[in-house]
């Protein structure tokens, strides 16, 4: 018999805990934060706030009632924060092994560096590679890579006897993604000829979208389209991507030069993870590209940049209007440059729909265009999977048990209702909340 208890990640986007148990003993699976819990607040430091603070918040899982559970491990799928932003607050409680990709824990621990109160002891955090196998006593753990848009983004299967549960919170079916393998559909398949009861959490940020997801090389040529036509302006180019997305930075990098202008990165989570990917040979930027953590040690080539506007471009954060992000601090005046008319903002990202981003979208964008900016909306493909992907993925693996996870109720709704055309019934499909077991197979 499997227990399925989500912590968080149920009926929200974000905030993703998930435990799985055999015999009384438990596998966790991420543990992250909701950023639009907290993203209303300007110069918010999470490091310096407990986990009492941020479980009032919301701002991650409520693991109260859980505590005092024996984890034999802690598993991370990917390095985004509503997967491992919470690692730091929740996993001391548990004194378990926790295991990532070597991204992954890279990642974790530059994180882990800025916290301010106790964090899991280094000797725990282990990094392993994509397609890595672990046992626990009588479970056995596969990372299966998946392409998303972060690397080393892995599904996790975890095996007891013949009974699987398979966590695909966050993927995609790209056949062209640039940068990093594409979704090991092998090893999905795989679990479908493996097992006799397969249950499958499966991601629903996208499934209420019709259609496949675009490639990451389609959006490699809207960019070259967008900037092209920007560049011939004579302005200032402005890019906000996800900080993350080494695939997306890579490409605006390289389109950058070949229009002939010289990109700089600012922001410190752009810092942080292009250090994290190059450290480990994941991408390669050229060796002259200048990146900066702190907008106050970039004022010098800022100024530099406001009399040869026509010569550079600017990747940024502040793709969803973060209060406190460089592109917010540069439309209020706080950093040079002045954006003029003639100047151009490139968001190469979806806005993640919620009251507060949007609103602080929005606002940006007042802002830029009251200054003479003009804007270009959603050059942009998700790193999560479509209807018509989600569909292929659980023809693919065709589960005996499917539960939606990692979405709102729409969307969790809209997962059932692909499942149902697919011959699901109301006993194989399970919409479930935080805090609610259920068993399976046994």
């Amino acid at each position: 018999m499997i227990e399925i208890l989500p912590i968080g990640g149920m009926n929200e986007v974000g905030r993703n805990m998930t435990a799985i148990g055999f015999d009384g003993e438990y596998i966790v699976v991420d543990m992250g934060i909701r950023l639009d819990s907290i993203i209303g607040f300007d110069d918010v430091d999470i490091g310096r706030m407990s986990r009492a603070e941020l479980i009032n918040l919301q701002a991650i899982p409520d693991d109260t009632d859980f505590r005092g559970n024996k984890v034999k491990a802690i598993l991370l799928s990917h390095g985004h924060l509503d997967h491992i932003g919470a690692v730091g607050k929740l996993a001391t409680s548990y004194n378990a092994p926790i295991y990532g990709t070597p991204y992954t824990i890279r990642i974790l621990k530059k994180l882990l560096r800025e916290e301010h109160f106790p964090t899991p002891s280094q000797h725990l955090i282990r990094a392993v590679l994509p397609k890595a196998t672990l046992r626990f006593d009588n479970v056995r753990v596969e990372f299966i890579p998946v392409t998303h848009s972060i690397l080393h983004t892995v599904a996790i299967a975890i095996h007891h006897e013949n009974e699987t549960v398979l966590v695909a919170s966050d993927f995609k079916l790209d056949e062209h993604p640039l940068l990093g393998p594409l979704t090991d559909t092998e090893g999905l398949c795989r679990l479908r000829k493996d097992n006799n009861c397969l249950i499958a959490l499966v991601g629903s940020v996208r499934a209420d979208e019709p259609g496949t997801t675009p490639s990451e090389a389609e959006v490699r040529d809207m960019l070259k389209k967008v900037m092209e036509e920007s560049a011939d302006s004579g302005g200032l180019l402005y890019i906000s991507t996800f900080s993350s997305h080494m695939a997306r930075l890579k490409s605006i990098v390289d389109l950058s030069y070949e229009l002939g202008r010289t990109p700089v990165m600012v922001g410190r989570s752009l810092k942080n993870y292009c250090s994290a990917a190059t450290e480990l040979g994941l991408v390669e930027f050229p060796r002259e590209l200048e990146i900066y953590g702190r907008p106050n040690t970039a004022k010098k080539v800022m100024k530099r940049i406001e009399n040869r506007r026509q010569d550079y471009v600017i990747i940024c954060t502040g793709h969803q209007g973060e209060p406190t992000s460089v592109l917010t601090r540069i439309a209020d005046g706080k950093l040079p440059p002045r954006v003029r008319k003639g100047d151009h903002v490139i968001f190469s990202s979806s806005v993640i729909p919620s009251p507060i981003n949007q609103a602080n979208r929005a606002e940006l964008e007042a802002k830029l265009e009251v200054q003479g900016a003009e804007i270009h909306r959603d050059v942009h493909a998700s790193g999560h999977a479509r209807r018509e992907d989600i569909k292929k993925f659980l023809k693919m693996v065709a589960p005996d048990v499917v539960v939606p996870c990692h979405g709102t109720p729409e969307k969790l709704h809209a997962m059932a209702t692909i499942a149902a055309e697919l011959g699901y019934t109301k006993n194989t499909i399970h919409l479930l909340k935080n805090g609610t077991a259920i068993h399976v197979g046994g």
